[in-house]
Parts: C-alpha cells; structure tokens; sequence
C-alpha cells in the first residue's frame, strides 16, 4: 500500500502593487451576472480589479482554461457566443460578443478540454450535443448530434484535447463514451460522480466518486474505455474527492478533498499519490493563464485563493481585494 506523505500548505505572503498593474492572471465572477472581474498580476502578487460589464443579452458565462476567452450562453432566443478576454494594463474594455457559427441555444452542460481548444455543449430540452475545437480563433462544429439518446440526467462532460473522445456521466454514477455514428456506450459505472476530467493531451481520464473515496483513471477510446488505474479509499486514507485537474504537462493529477481540507497529487504514471492540507475547501480547479496556476472554487469567506502546482511541492497565494483611488495600502 503507498503512504501517504502530508504537508500544510501555509498561505504565501502576497506582494501587492497598485491597480490593473502586471499581466493578466484570469478572472472571477462579479457582483452580478453580467459583470467579470479580472485578476492582475503574477501569483502571490494579485489583486482583483475592477468589475467589467459583459454584454447584456448574456445569461451565464463559461470561463475556458487559461480565461483568454469565454462562452456565453444568451438564453432561448440567441445562440452561445464567444468573448475574448485578452485585455492589457491600464487597457480595460469591456469584450464584445463574437459568433459561434451554429451553436445551439441555452445549454445546460458546457465543458472544455484541458487546454481549452475544445468545448462540448450539451442541452437536454433540444436534445442535441455539439463538439466546437480551434477555440478560440478558428471554431468549428467537428460532432453535432441531434435528437440525443436520452442516457439518464446528465451531469458531467470531459472532452479531450484533440476532441476525438469525449465522455457523459448521469446522476446514477454511469460513464458513456459517445461518438457520431453510435449511440452513447456505457463504460464505466460507480456510485457517483463528482468530477470527470481528461488529463491534459491525453485520452485518459480522471473519474472521482466520494460516496466510494476513490479515483480511477480511464484509458477512453472512441467507443469504449478500460480502467488504466484504481485508487480506493484505502489508498486516499478517506479522502472524499469532488475537484480534479492536471499538471499542463500531464505528468501530474490533483484532486481537491474538501471536506478533509486536502489536495491530491497523484503521479500519472507510478499511481504514487501525495497530500497537502489546504485551510481552505476545495471543490472545483479553474486553471489561469499562469503555468500550472489553478483558482480555488468557491472562495473562502469572499477571499479567493490561487493554488500553483510545481514538483517541488504546491503554494497557496491569496489574491486581494480591488483597491480603489483614495484607499491606503494593505501591506
């Protein structure tokens, strides 16, 4: 059986400079639906800026990998648009709808490739499911399946990065493999599915089930998939996983445990697997344009929290606040 080895991830000391200063790191949620807030600077020096207005039609925002672009979902009446989010210093405007040549309307499910070139849109009312890759500058529809064979409530999506698998998870803890030409194959069943993921330019992928504590890593083909590794609960030492991601290299997979306030590594290759307790929950890892650089979702009491993964062992930084003309410094 492999130890365990634990570490406390202490926060690192943020070194905070003055407004939209430094590149730009990704973006959080505003006030409101219709507003993003991006995050400047580099990690353990960011800070929040000021909210920017999205364009008014927009009913959700989907933030790819690496927050250069979004789509945004524009309810019954128009379909999903694409926004780039590519703003400069001292530059911020607020971005403009582009077309998404044949999107579906109101989705319920939308997922993206580890990378972000690929996105998967899914609607259960219209049944239909759509493959869209050469995000962000060169869309194009490569799977459009119209009337959906109902496979129960879905839940999940994960796509590859060369978006030629892609697999669904439904609410009972089943898998399906789908492809254009056949109906979704079931391939792998456990009792729930918290989180489903492709590890980066790979076609494995990370299923994470906290009823059963356990990670298992899928080898997925086209219309089937096998189990390329098994972690159980025994392993994890009762971690009950909800997030996970991997390293841009793919040597590397982290799953969040939040209710044991513990991150995962696990080694993509060996299977060996790692701890770091975190002070914060960690139930979703949104990666930023930094390198291995994840947001820690949801924030912890209206702090945000940036988890930098390197081999050396991972930091956690905080990002501050949005500091505004008048206010004196924070450090």
């Amino acid at each position: 059986m492999r130890r365990l080895a634990f570490a406390l991830l202490a926060a690192a000391p943020a070194l905070l400079g003055q407004g939209s200063s430094g590149p730009l790191l990704g973006f959080v949620p505003g006030a409101t639906a219709a507003e993003l807030q991006p995050i400047w600077g580099i990690p353990g020096a960011a800070r929040l800026g000021d909210a920017l207005p999205v364009p008014n039609t927009v009913t959700q925002l989907y933030l790819a990998p690496g927050h250069t672009y979004a789509l945004g979902a524009q309810g019954t009446a128009n379909p999903v648009a694409l926004l780039l989010l590519r703003l400069a210093p001292g530059k911020e405007v607020s971005p403009t709808l582009n077309m998404l040549p044949g999107a579906i309307t109101d989705p319920d499910l939308v997922a993206f490739s580890p990378t972000g070139c690929s996105a998967v849109l899914y609607s259960e009312g219209a049944s239909r499911l759509q493959v869209f890759t050469g995000l962000p500058n060169s869309p194009q529809i490569v799977l459009n399946i119209q009337n959906m064979p109902v496979v129960g409530h879905l839940k999940k999506l994960a796509l590859s990065d060369d978006a030629r698998v892609l697999l669904l998870a439904n609410d009972d803890g089943t898998a399906y493999a789908v492809s254009q030409n056949s109906a979704p194959v079931a391939v792998f069943h456990t009792s729930q599915v918290a989180a489903l993921a492709f590890v980066s330019r790979s076609h494995d992928a990370v299923v994470v089930d906290p009823v059963q504590g356990s990670v298992t890593i899928l080898k997925a083909f086209t219309a089937t998939a096998e189990v390329r590794m098994l972690l159980p609960s025994s392993i994890l030492n009762g971690c009950q996983p909800q997030a996970a991601a991997s390293s841009a290299d793919g040597s590397t997979i982290l799953i969040g445990c939040p209710a044991q306030h513990v991150v995962l590594s696990i080694d993509h290759l060996s299977g060996a697997v790692n701890g770091y307790k975190t002070t914060n929950s960690t139930f979703a890892f949104d990666p930023l344009a930094a390198r291995d650089t994840f947001l820690m979702s949801p924030p912890d009491g209206g702090t945000y929290w940036l988890f930098r993964w390197q081999p050396s062992g991972p930091v956690i930084y905080f990002v501050g606040a949005a500091r505004h003309p008048g206010q004196g410094s924070s450090n």
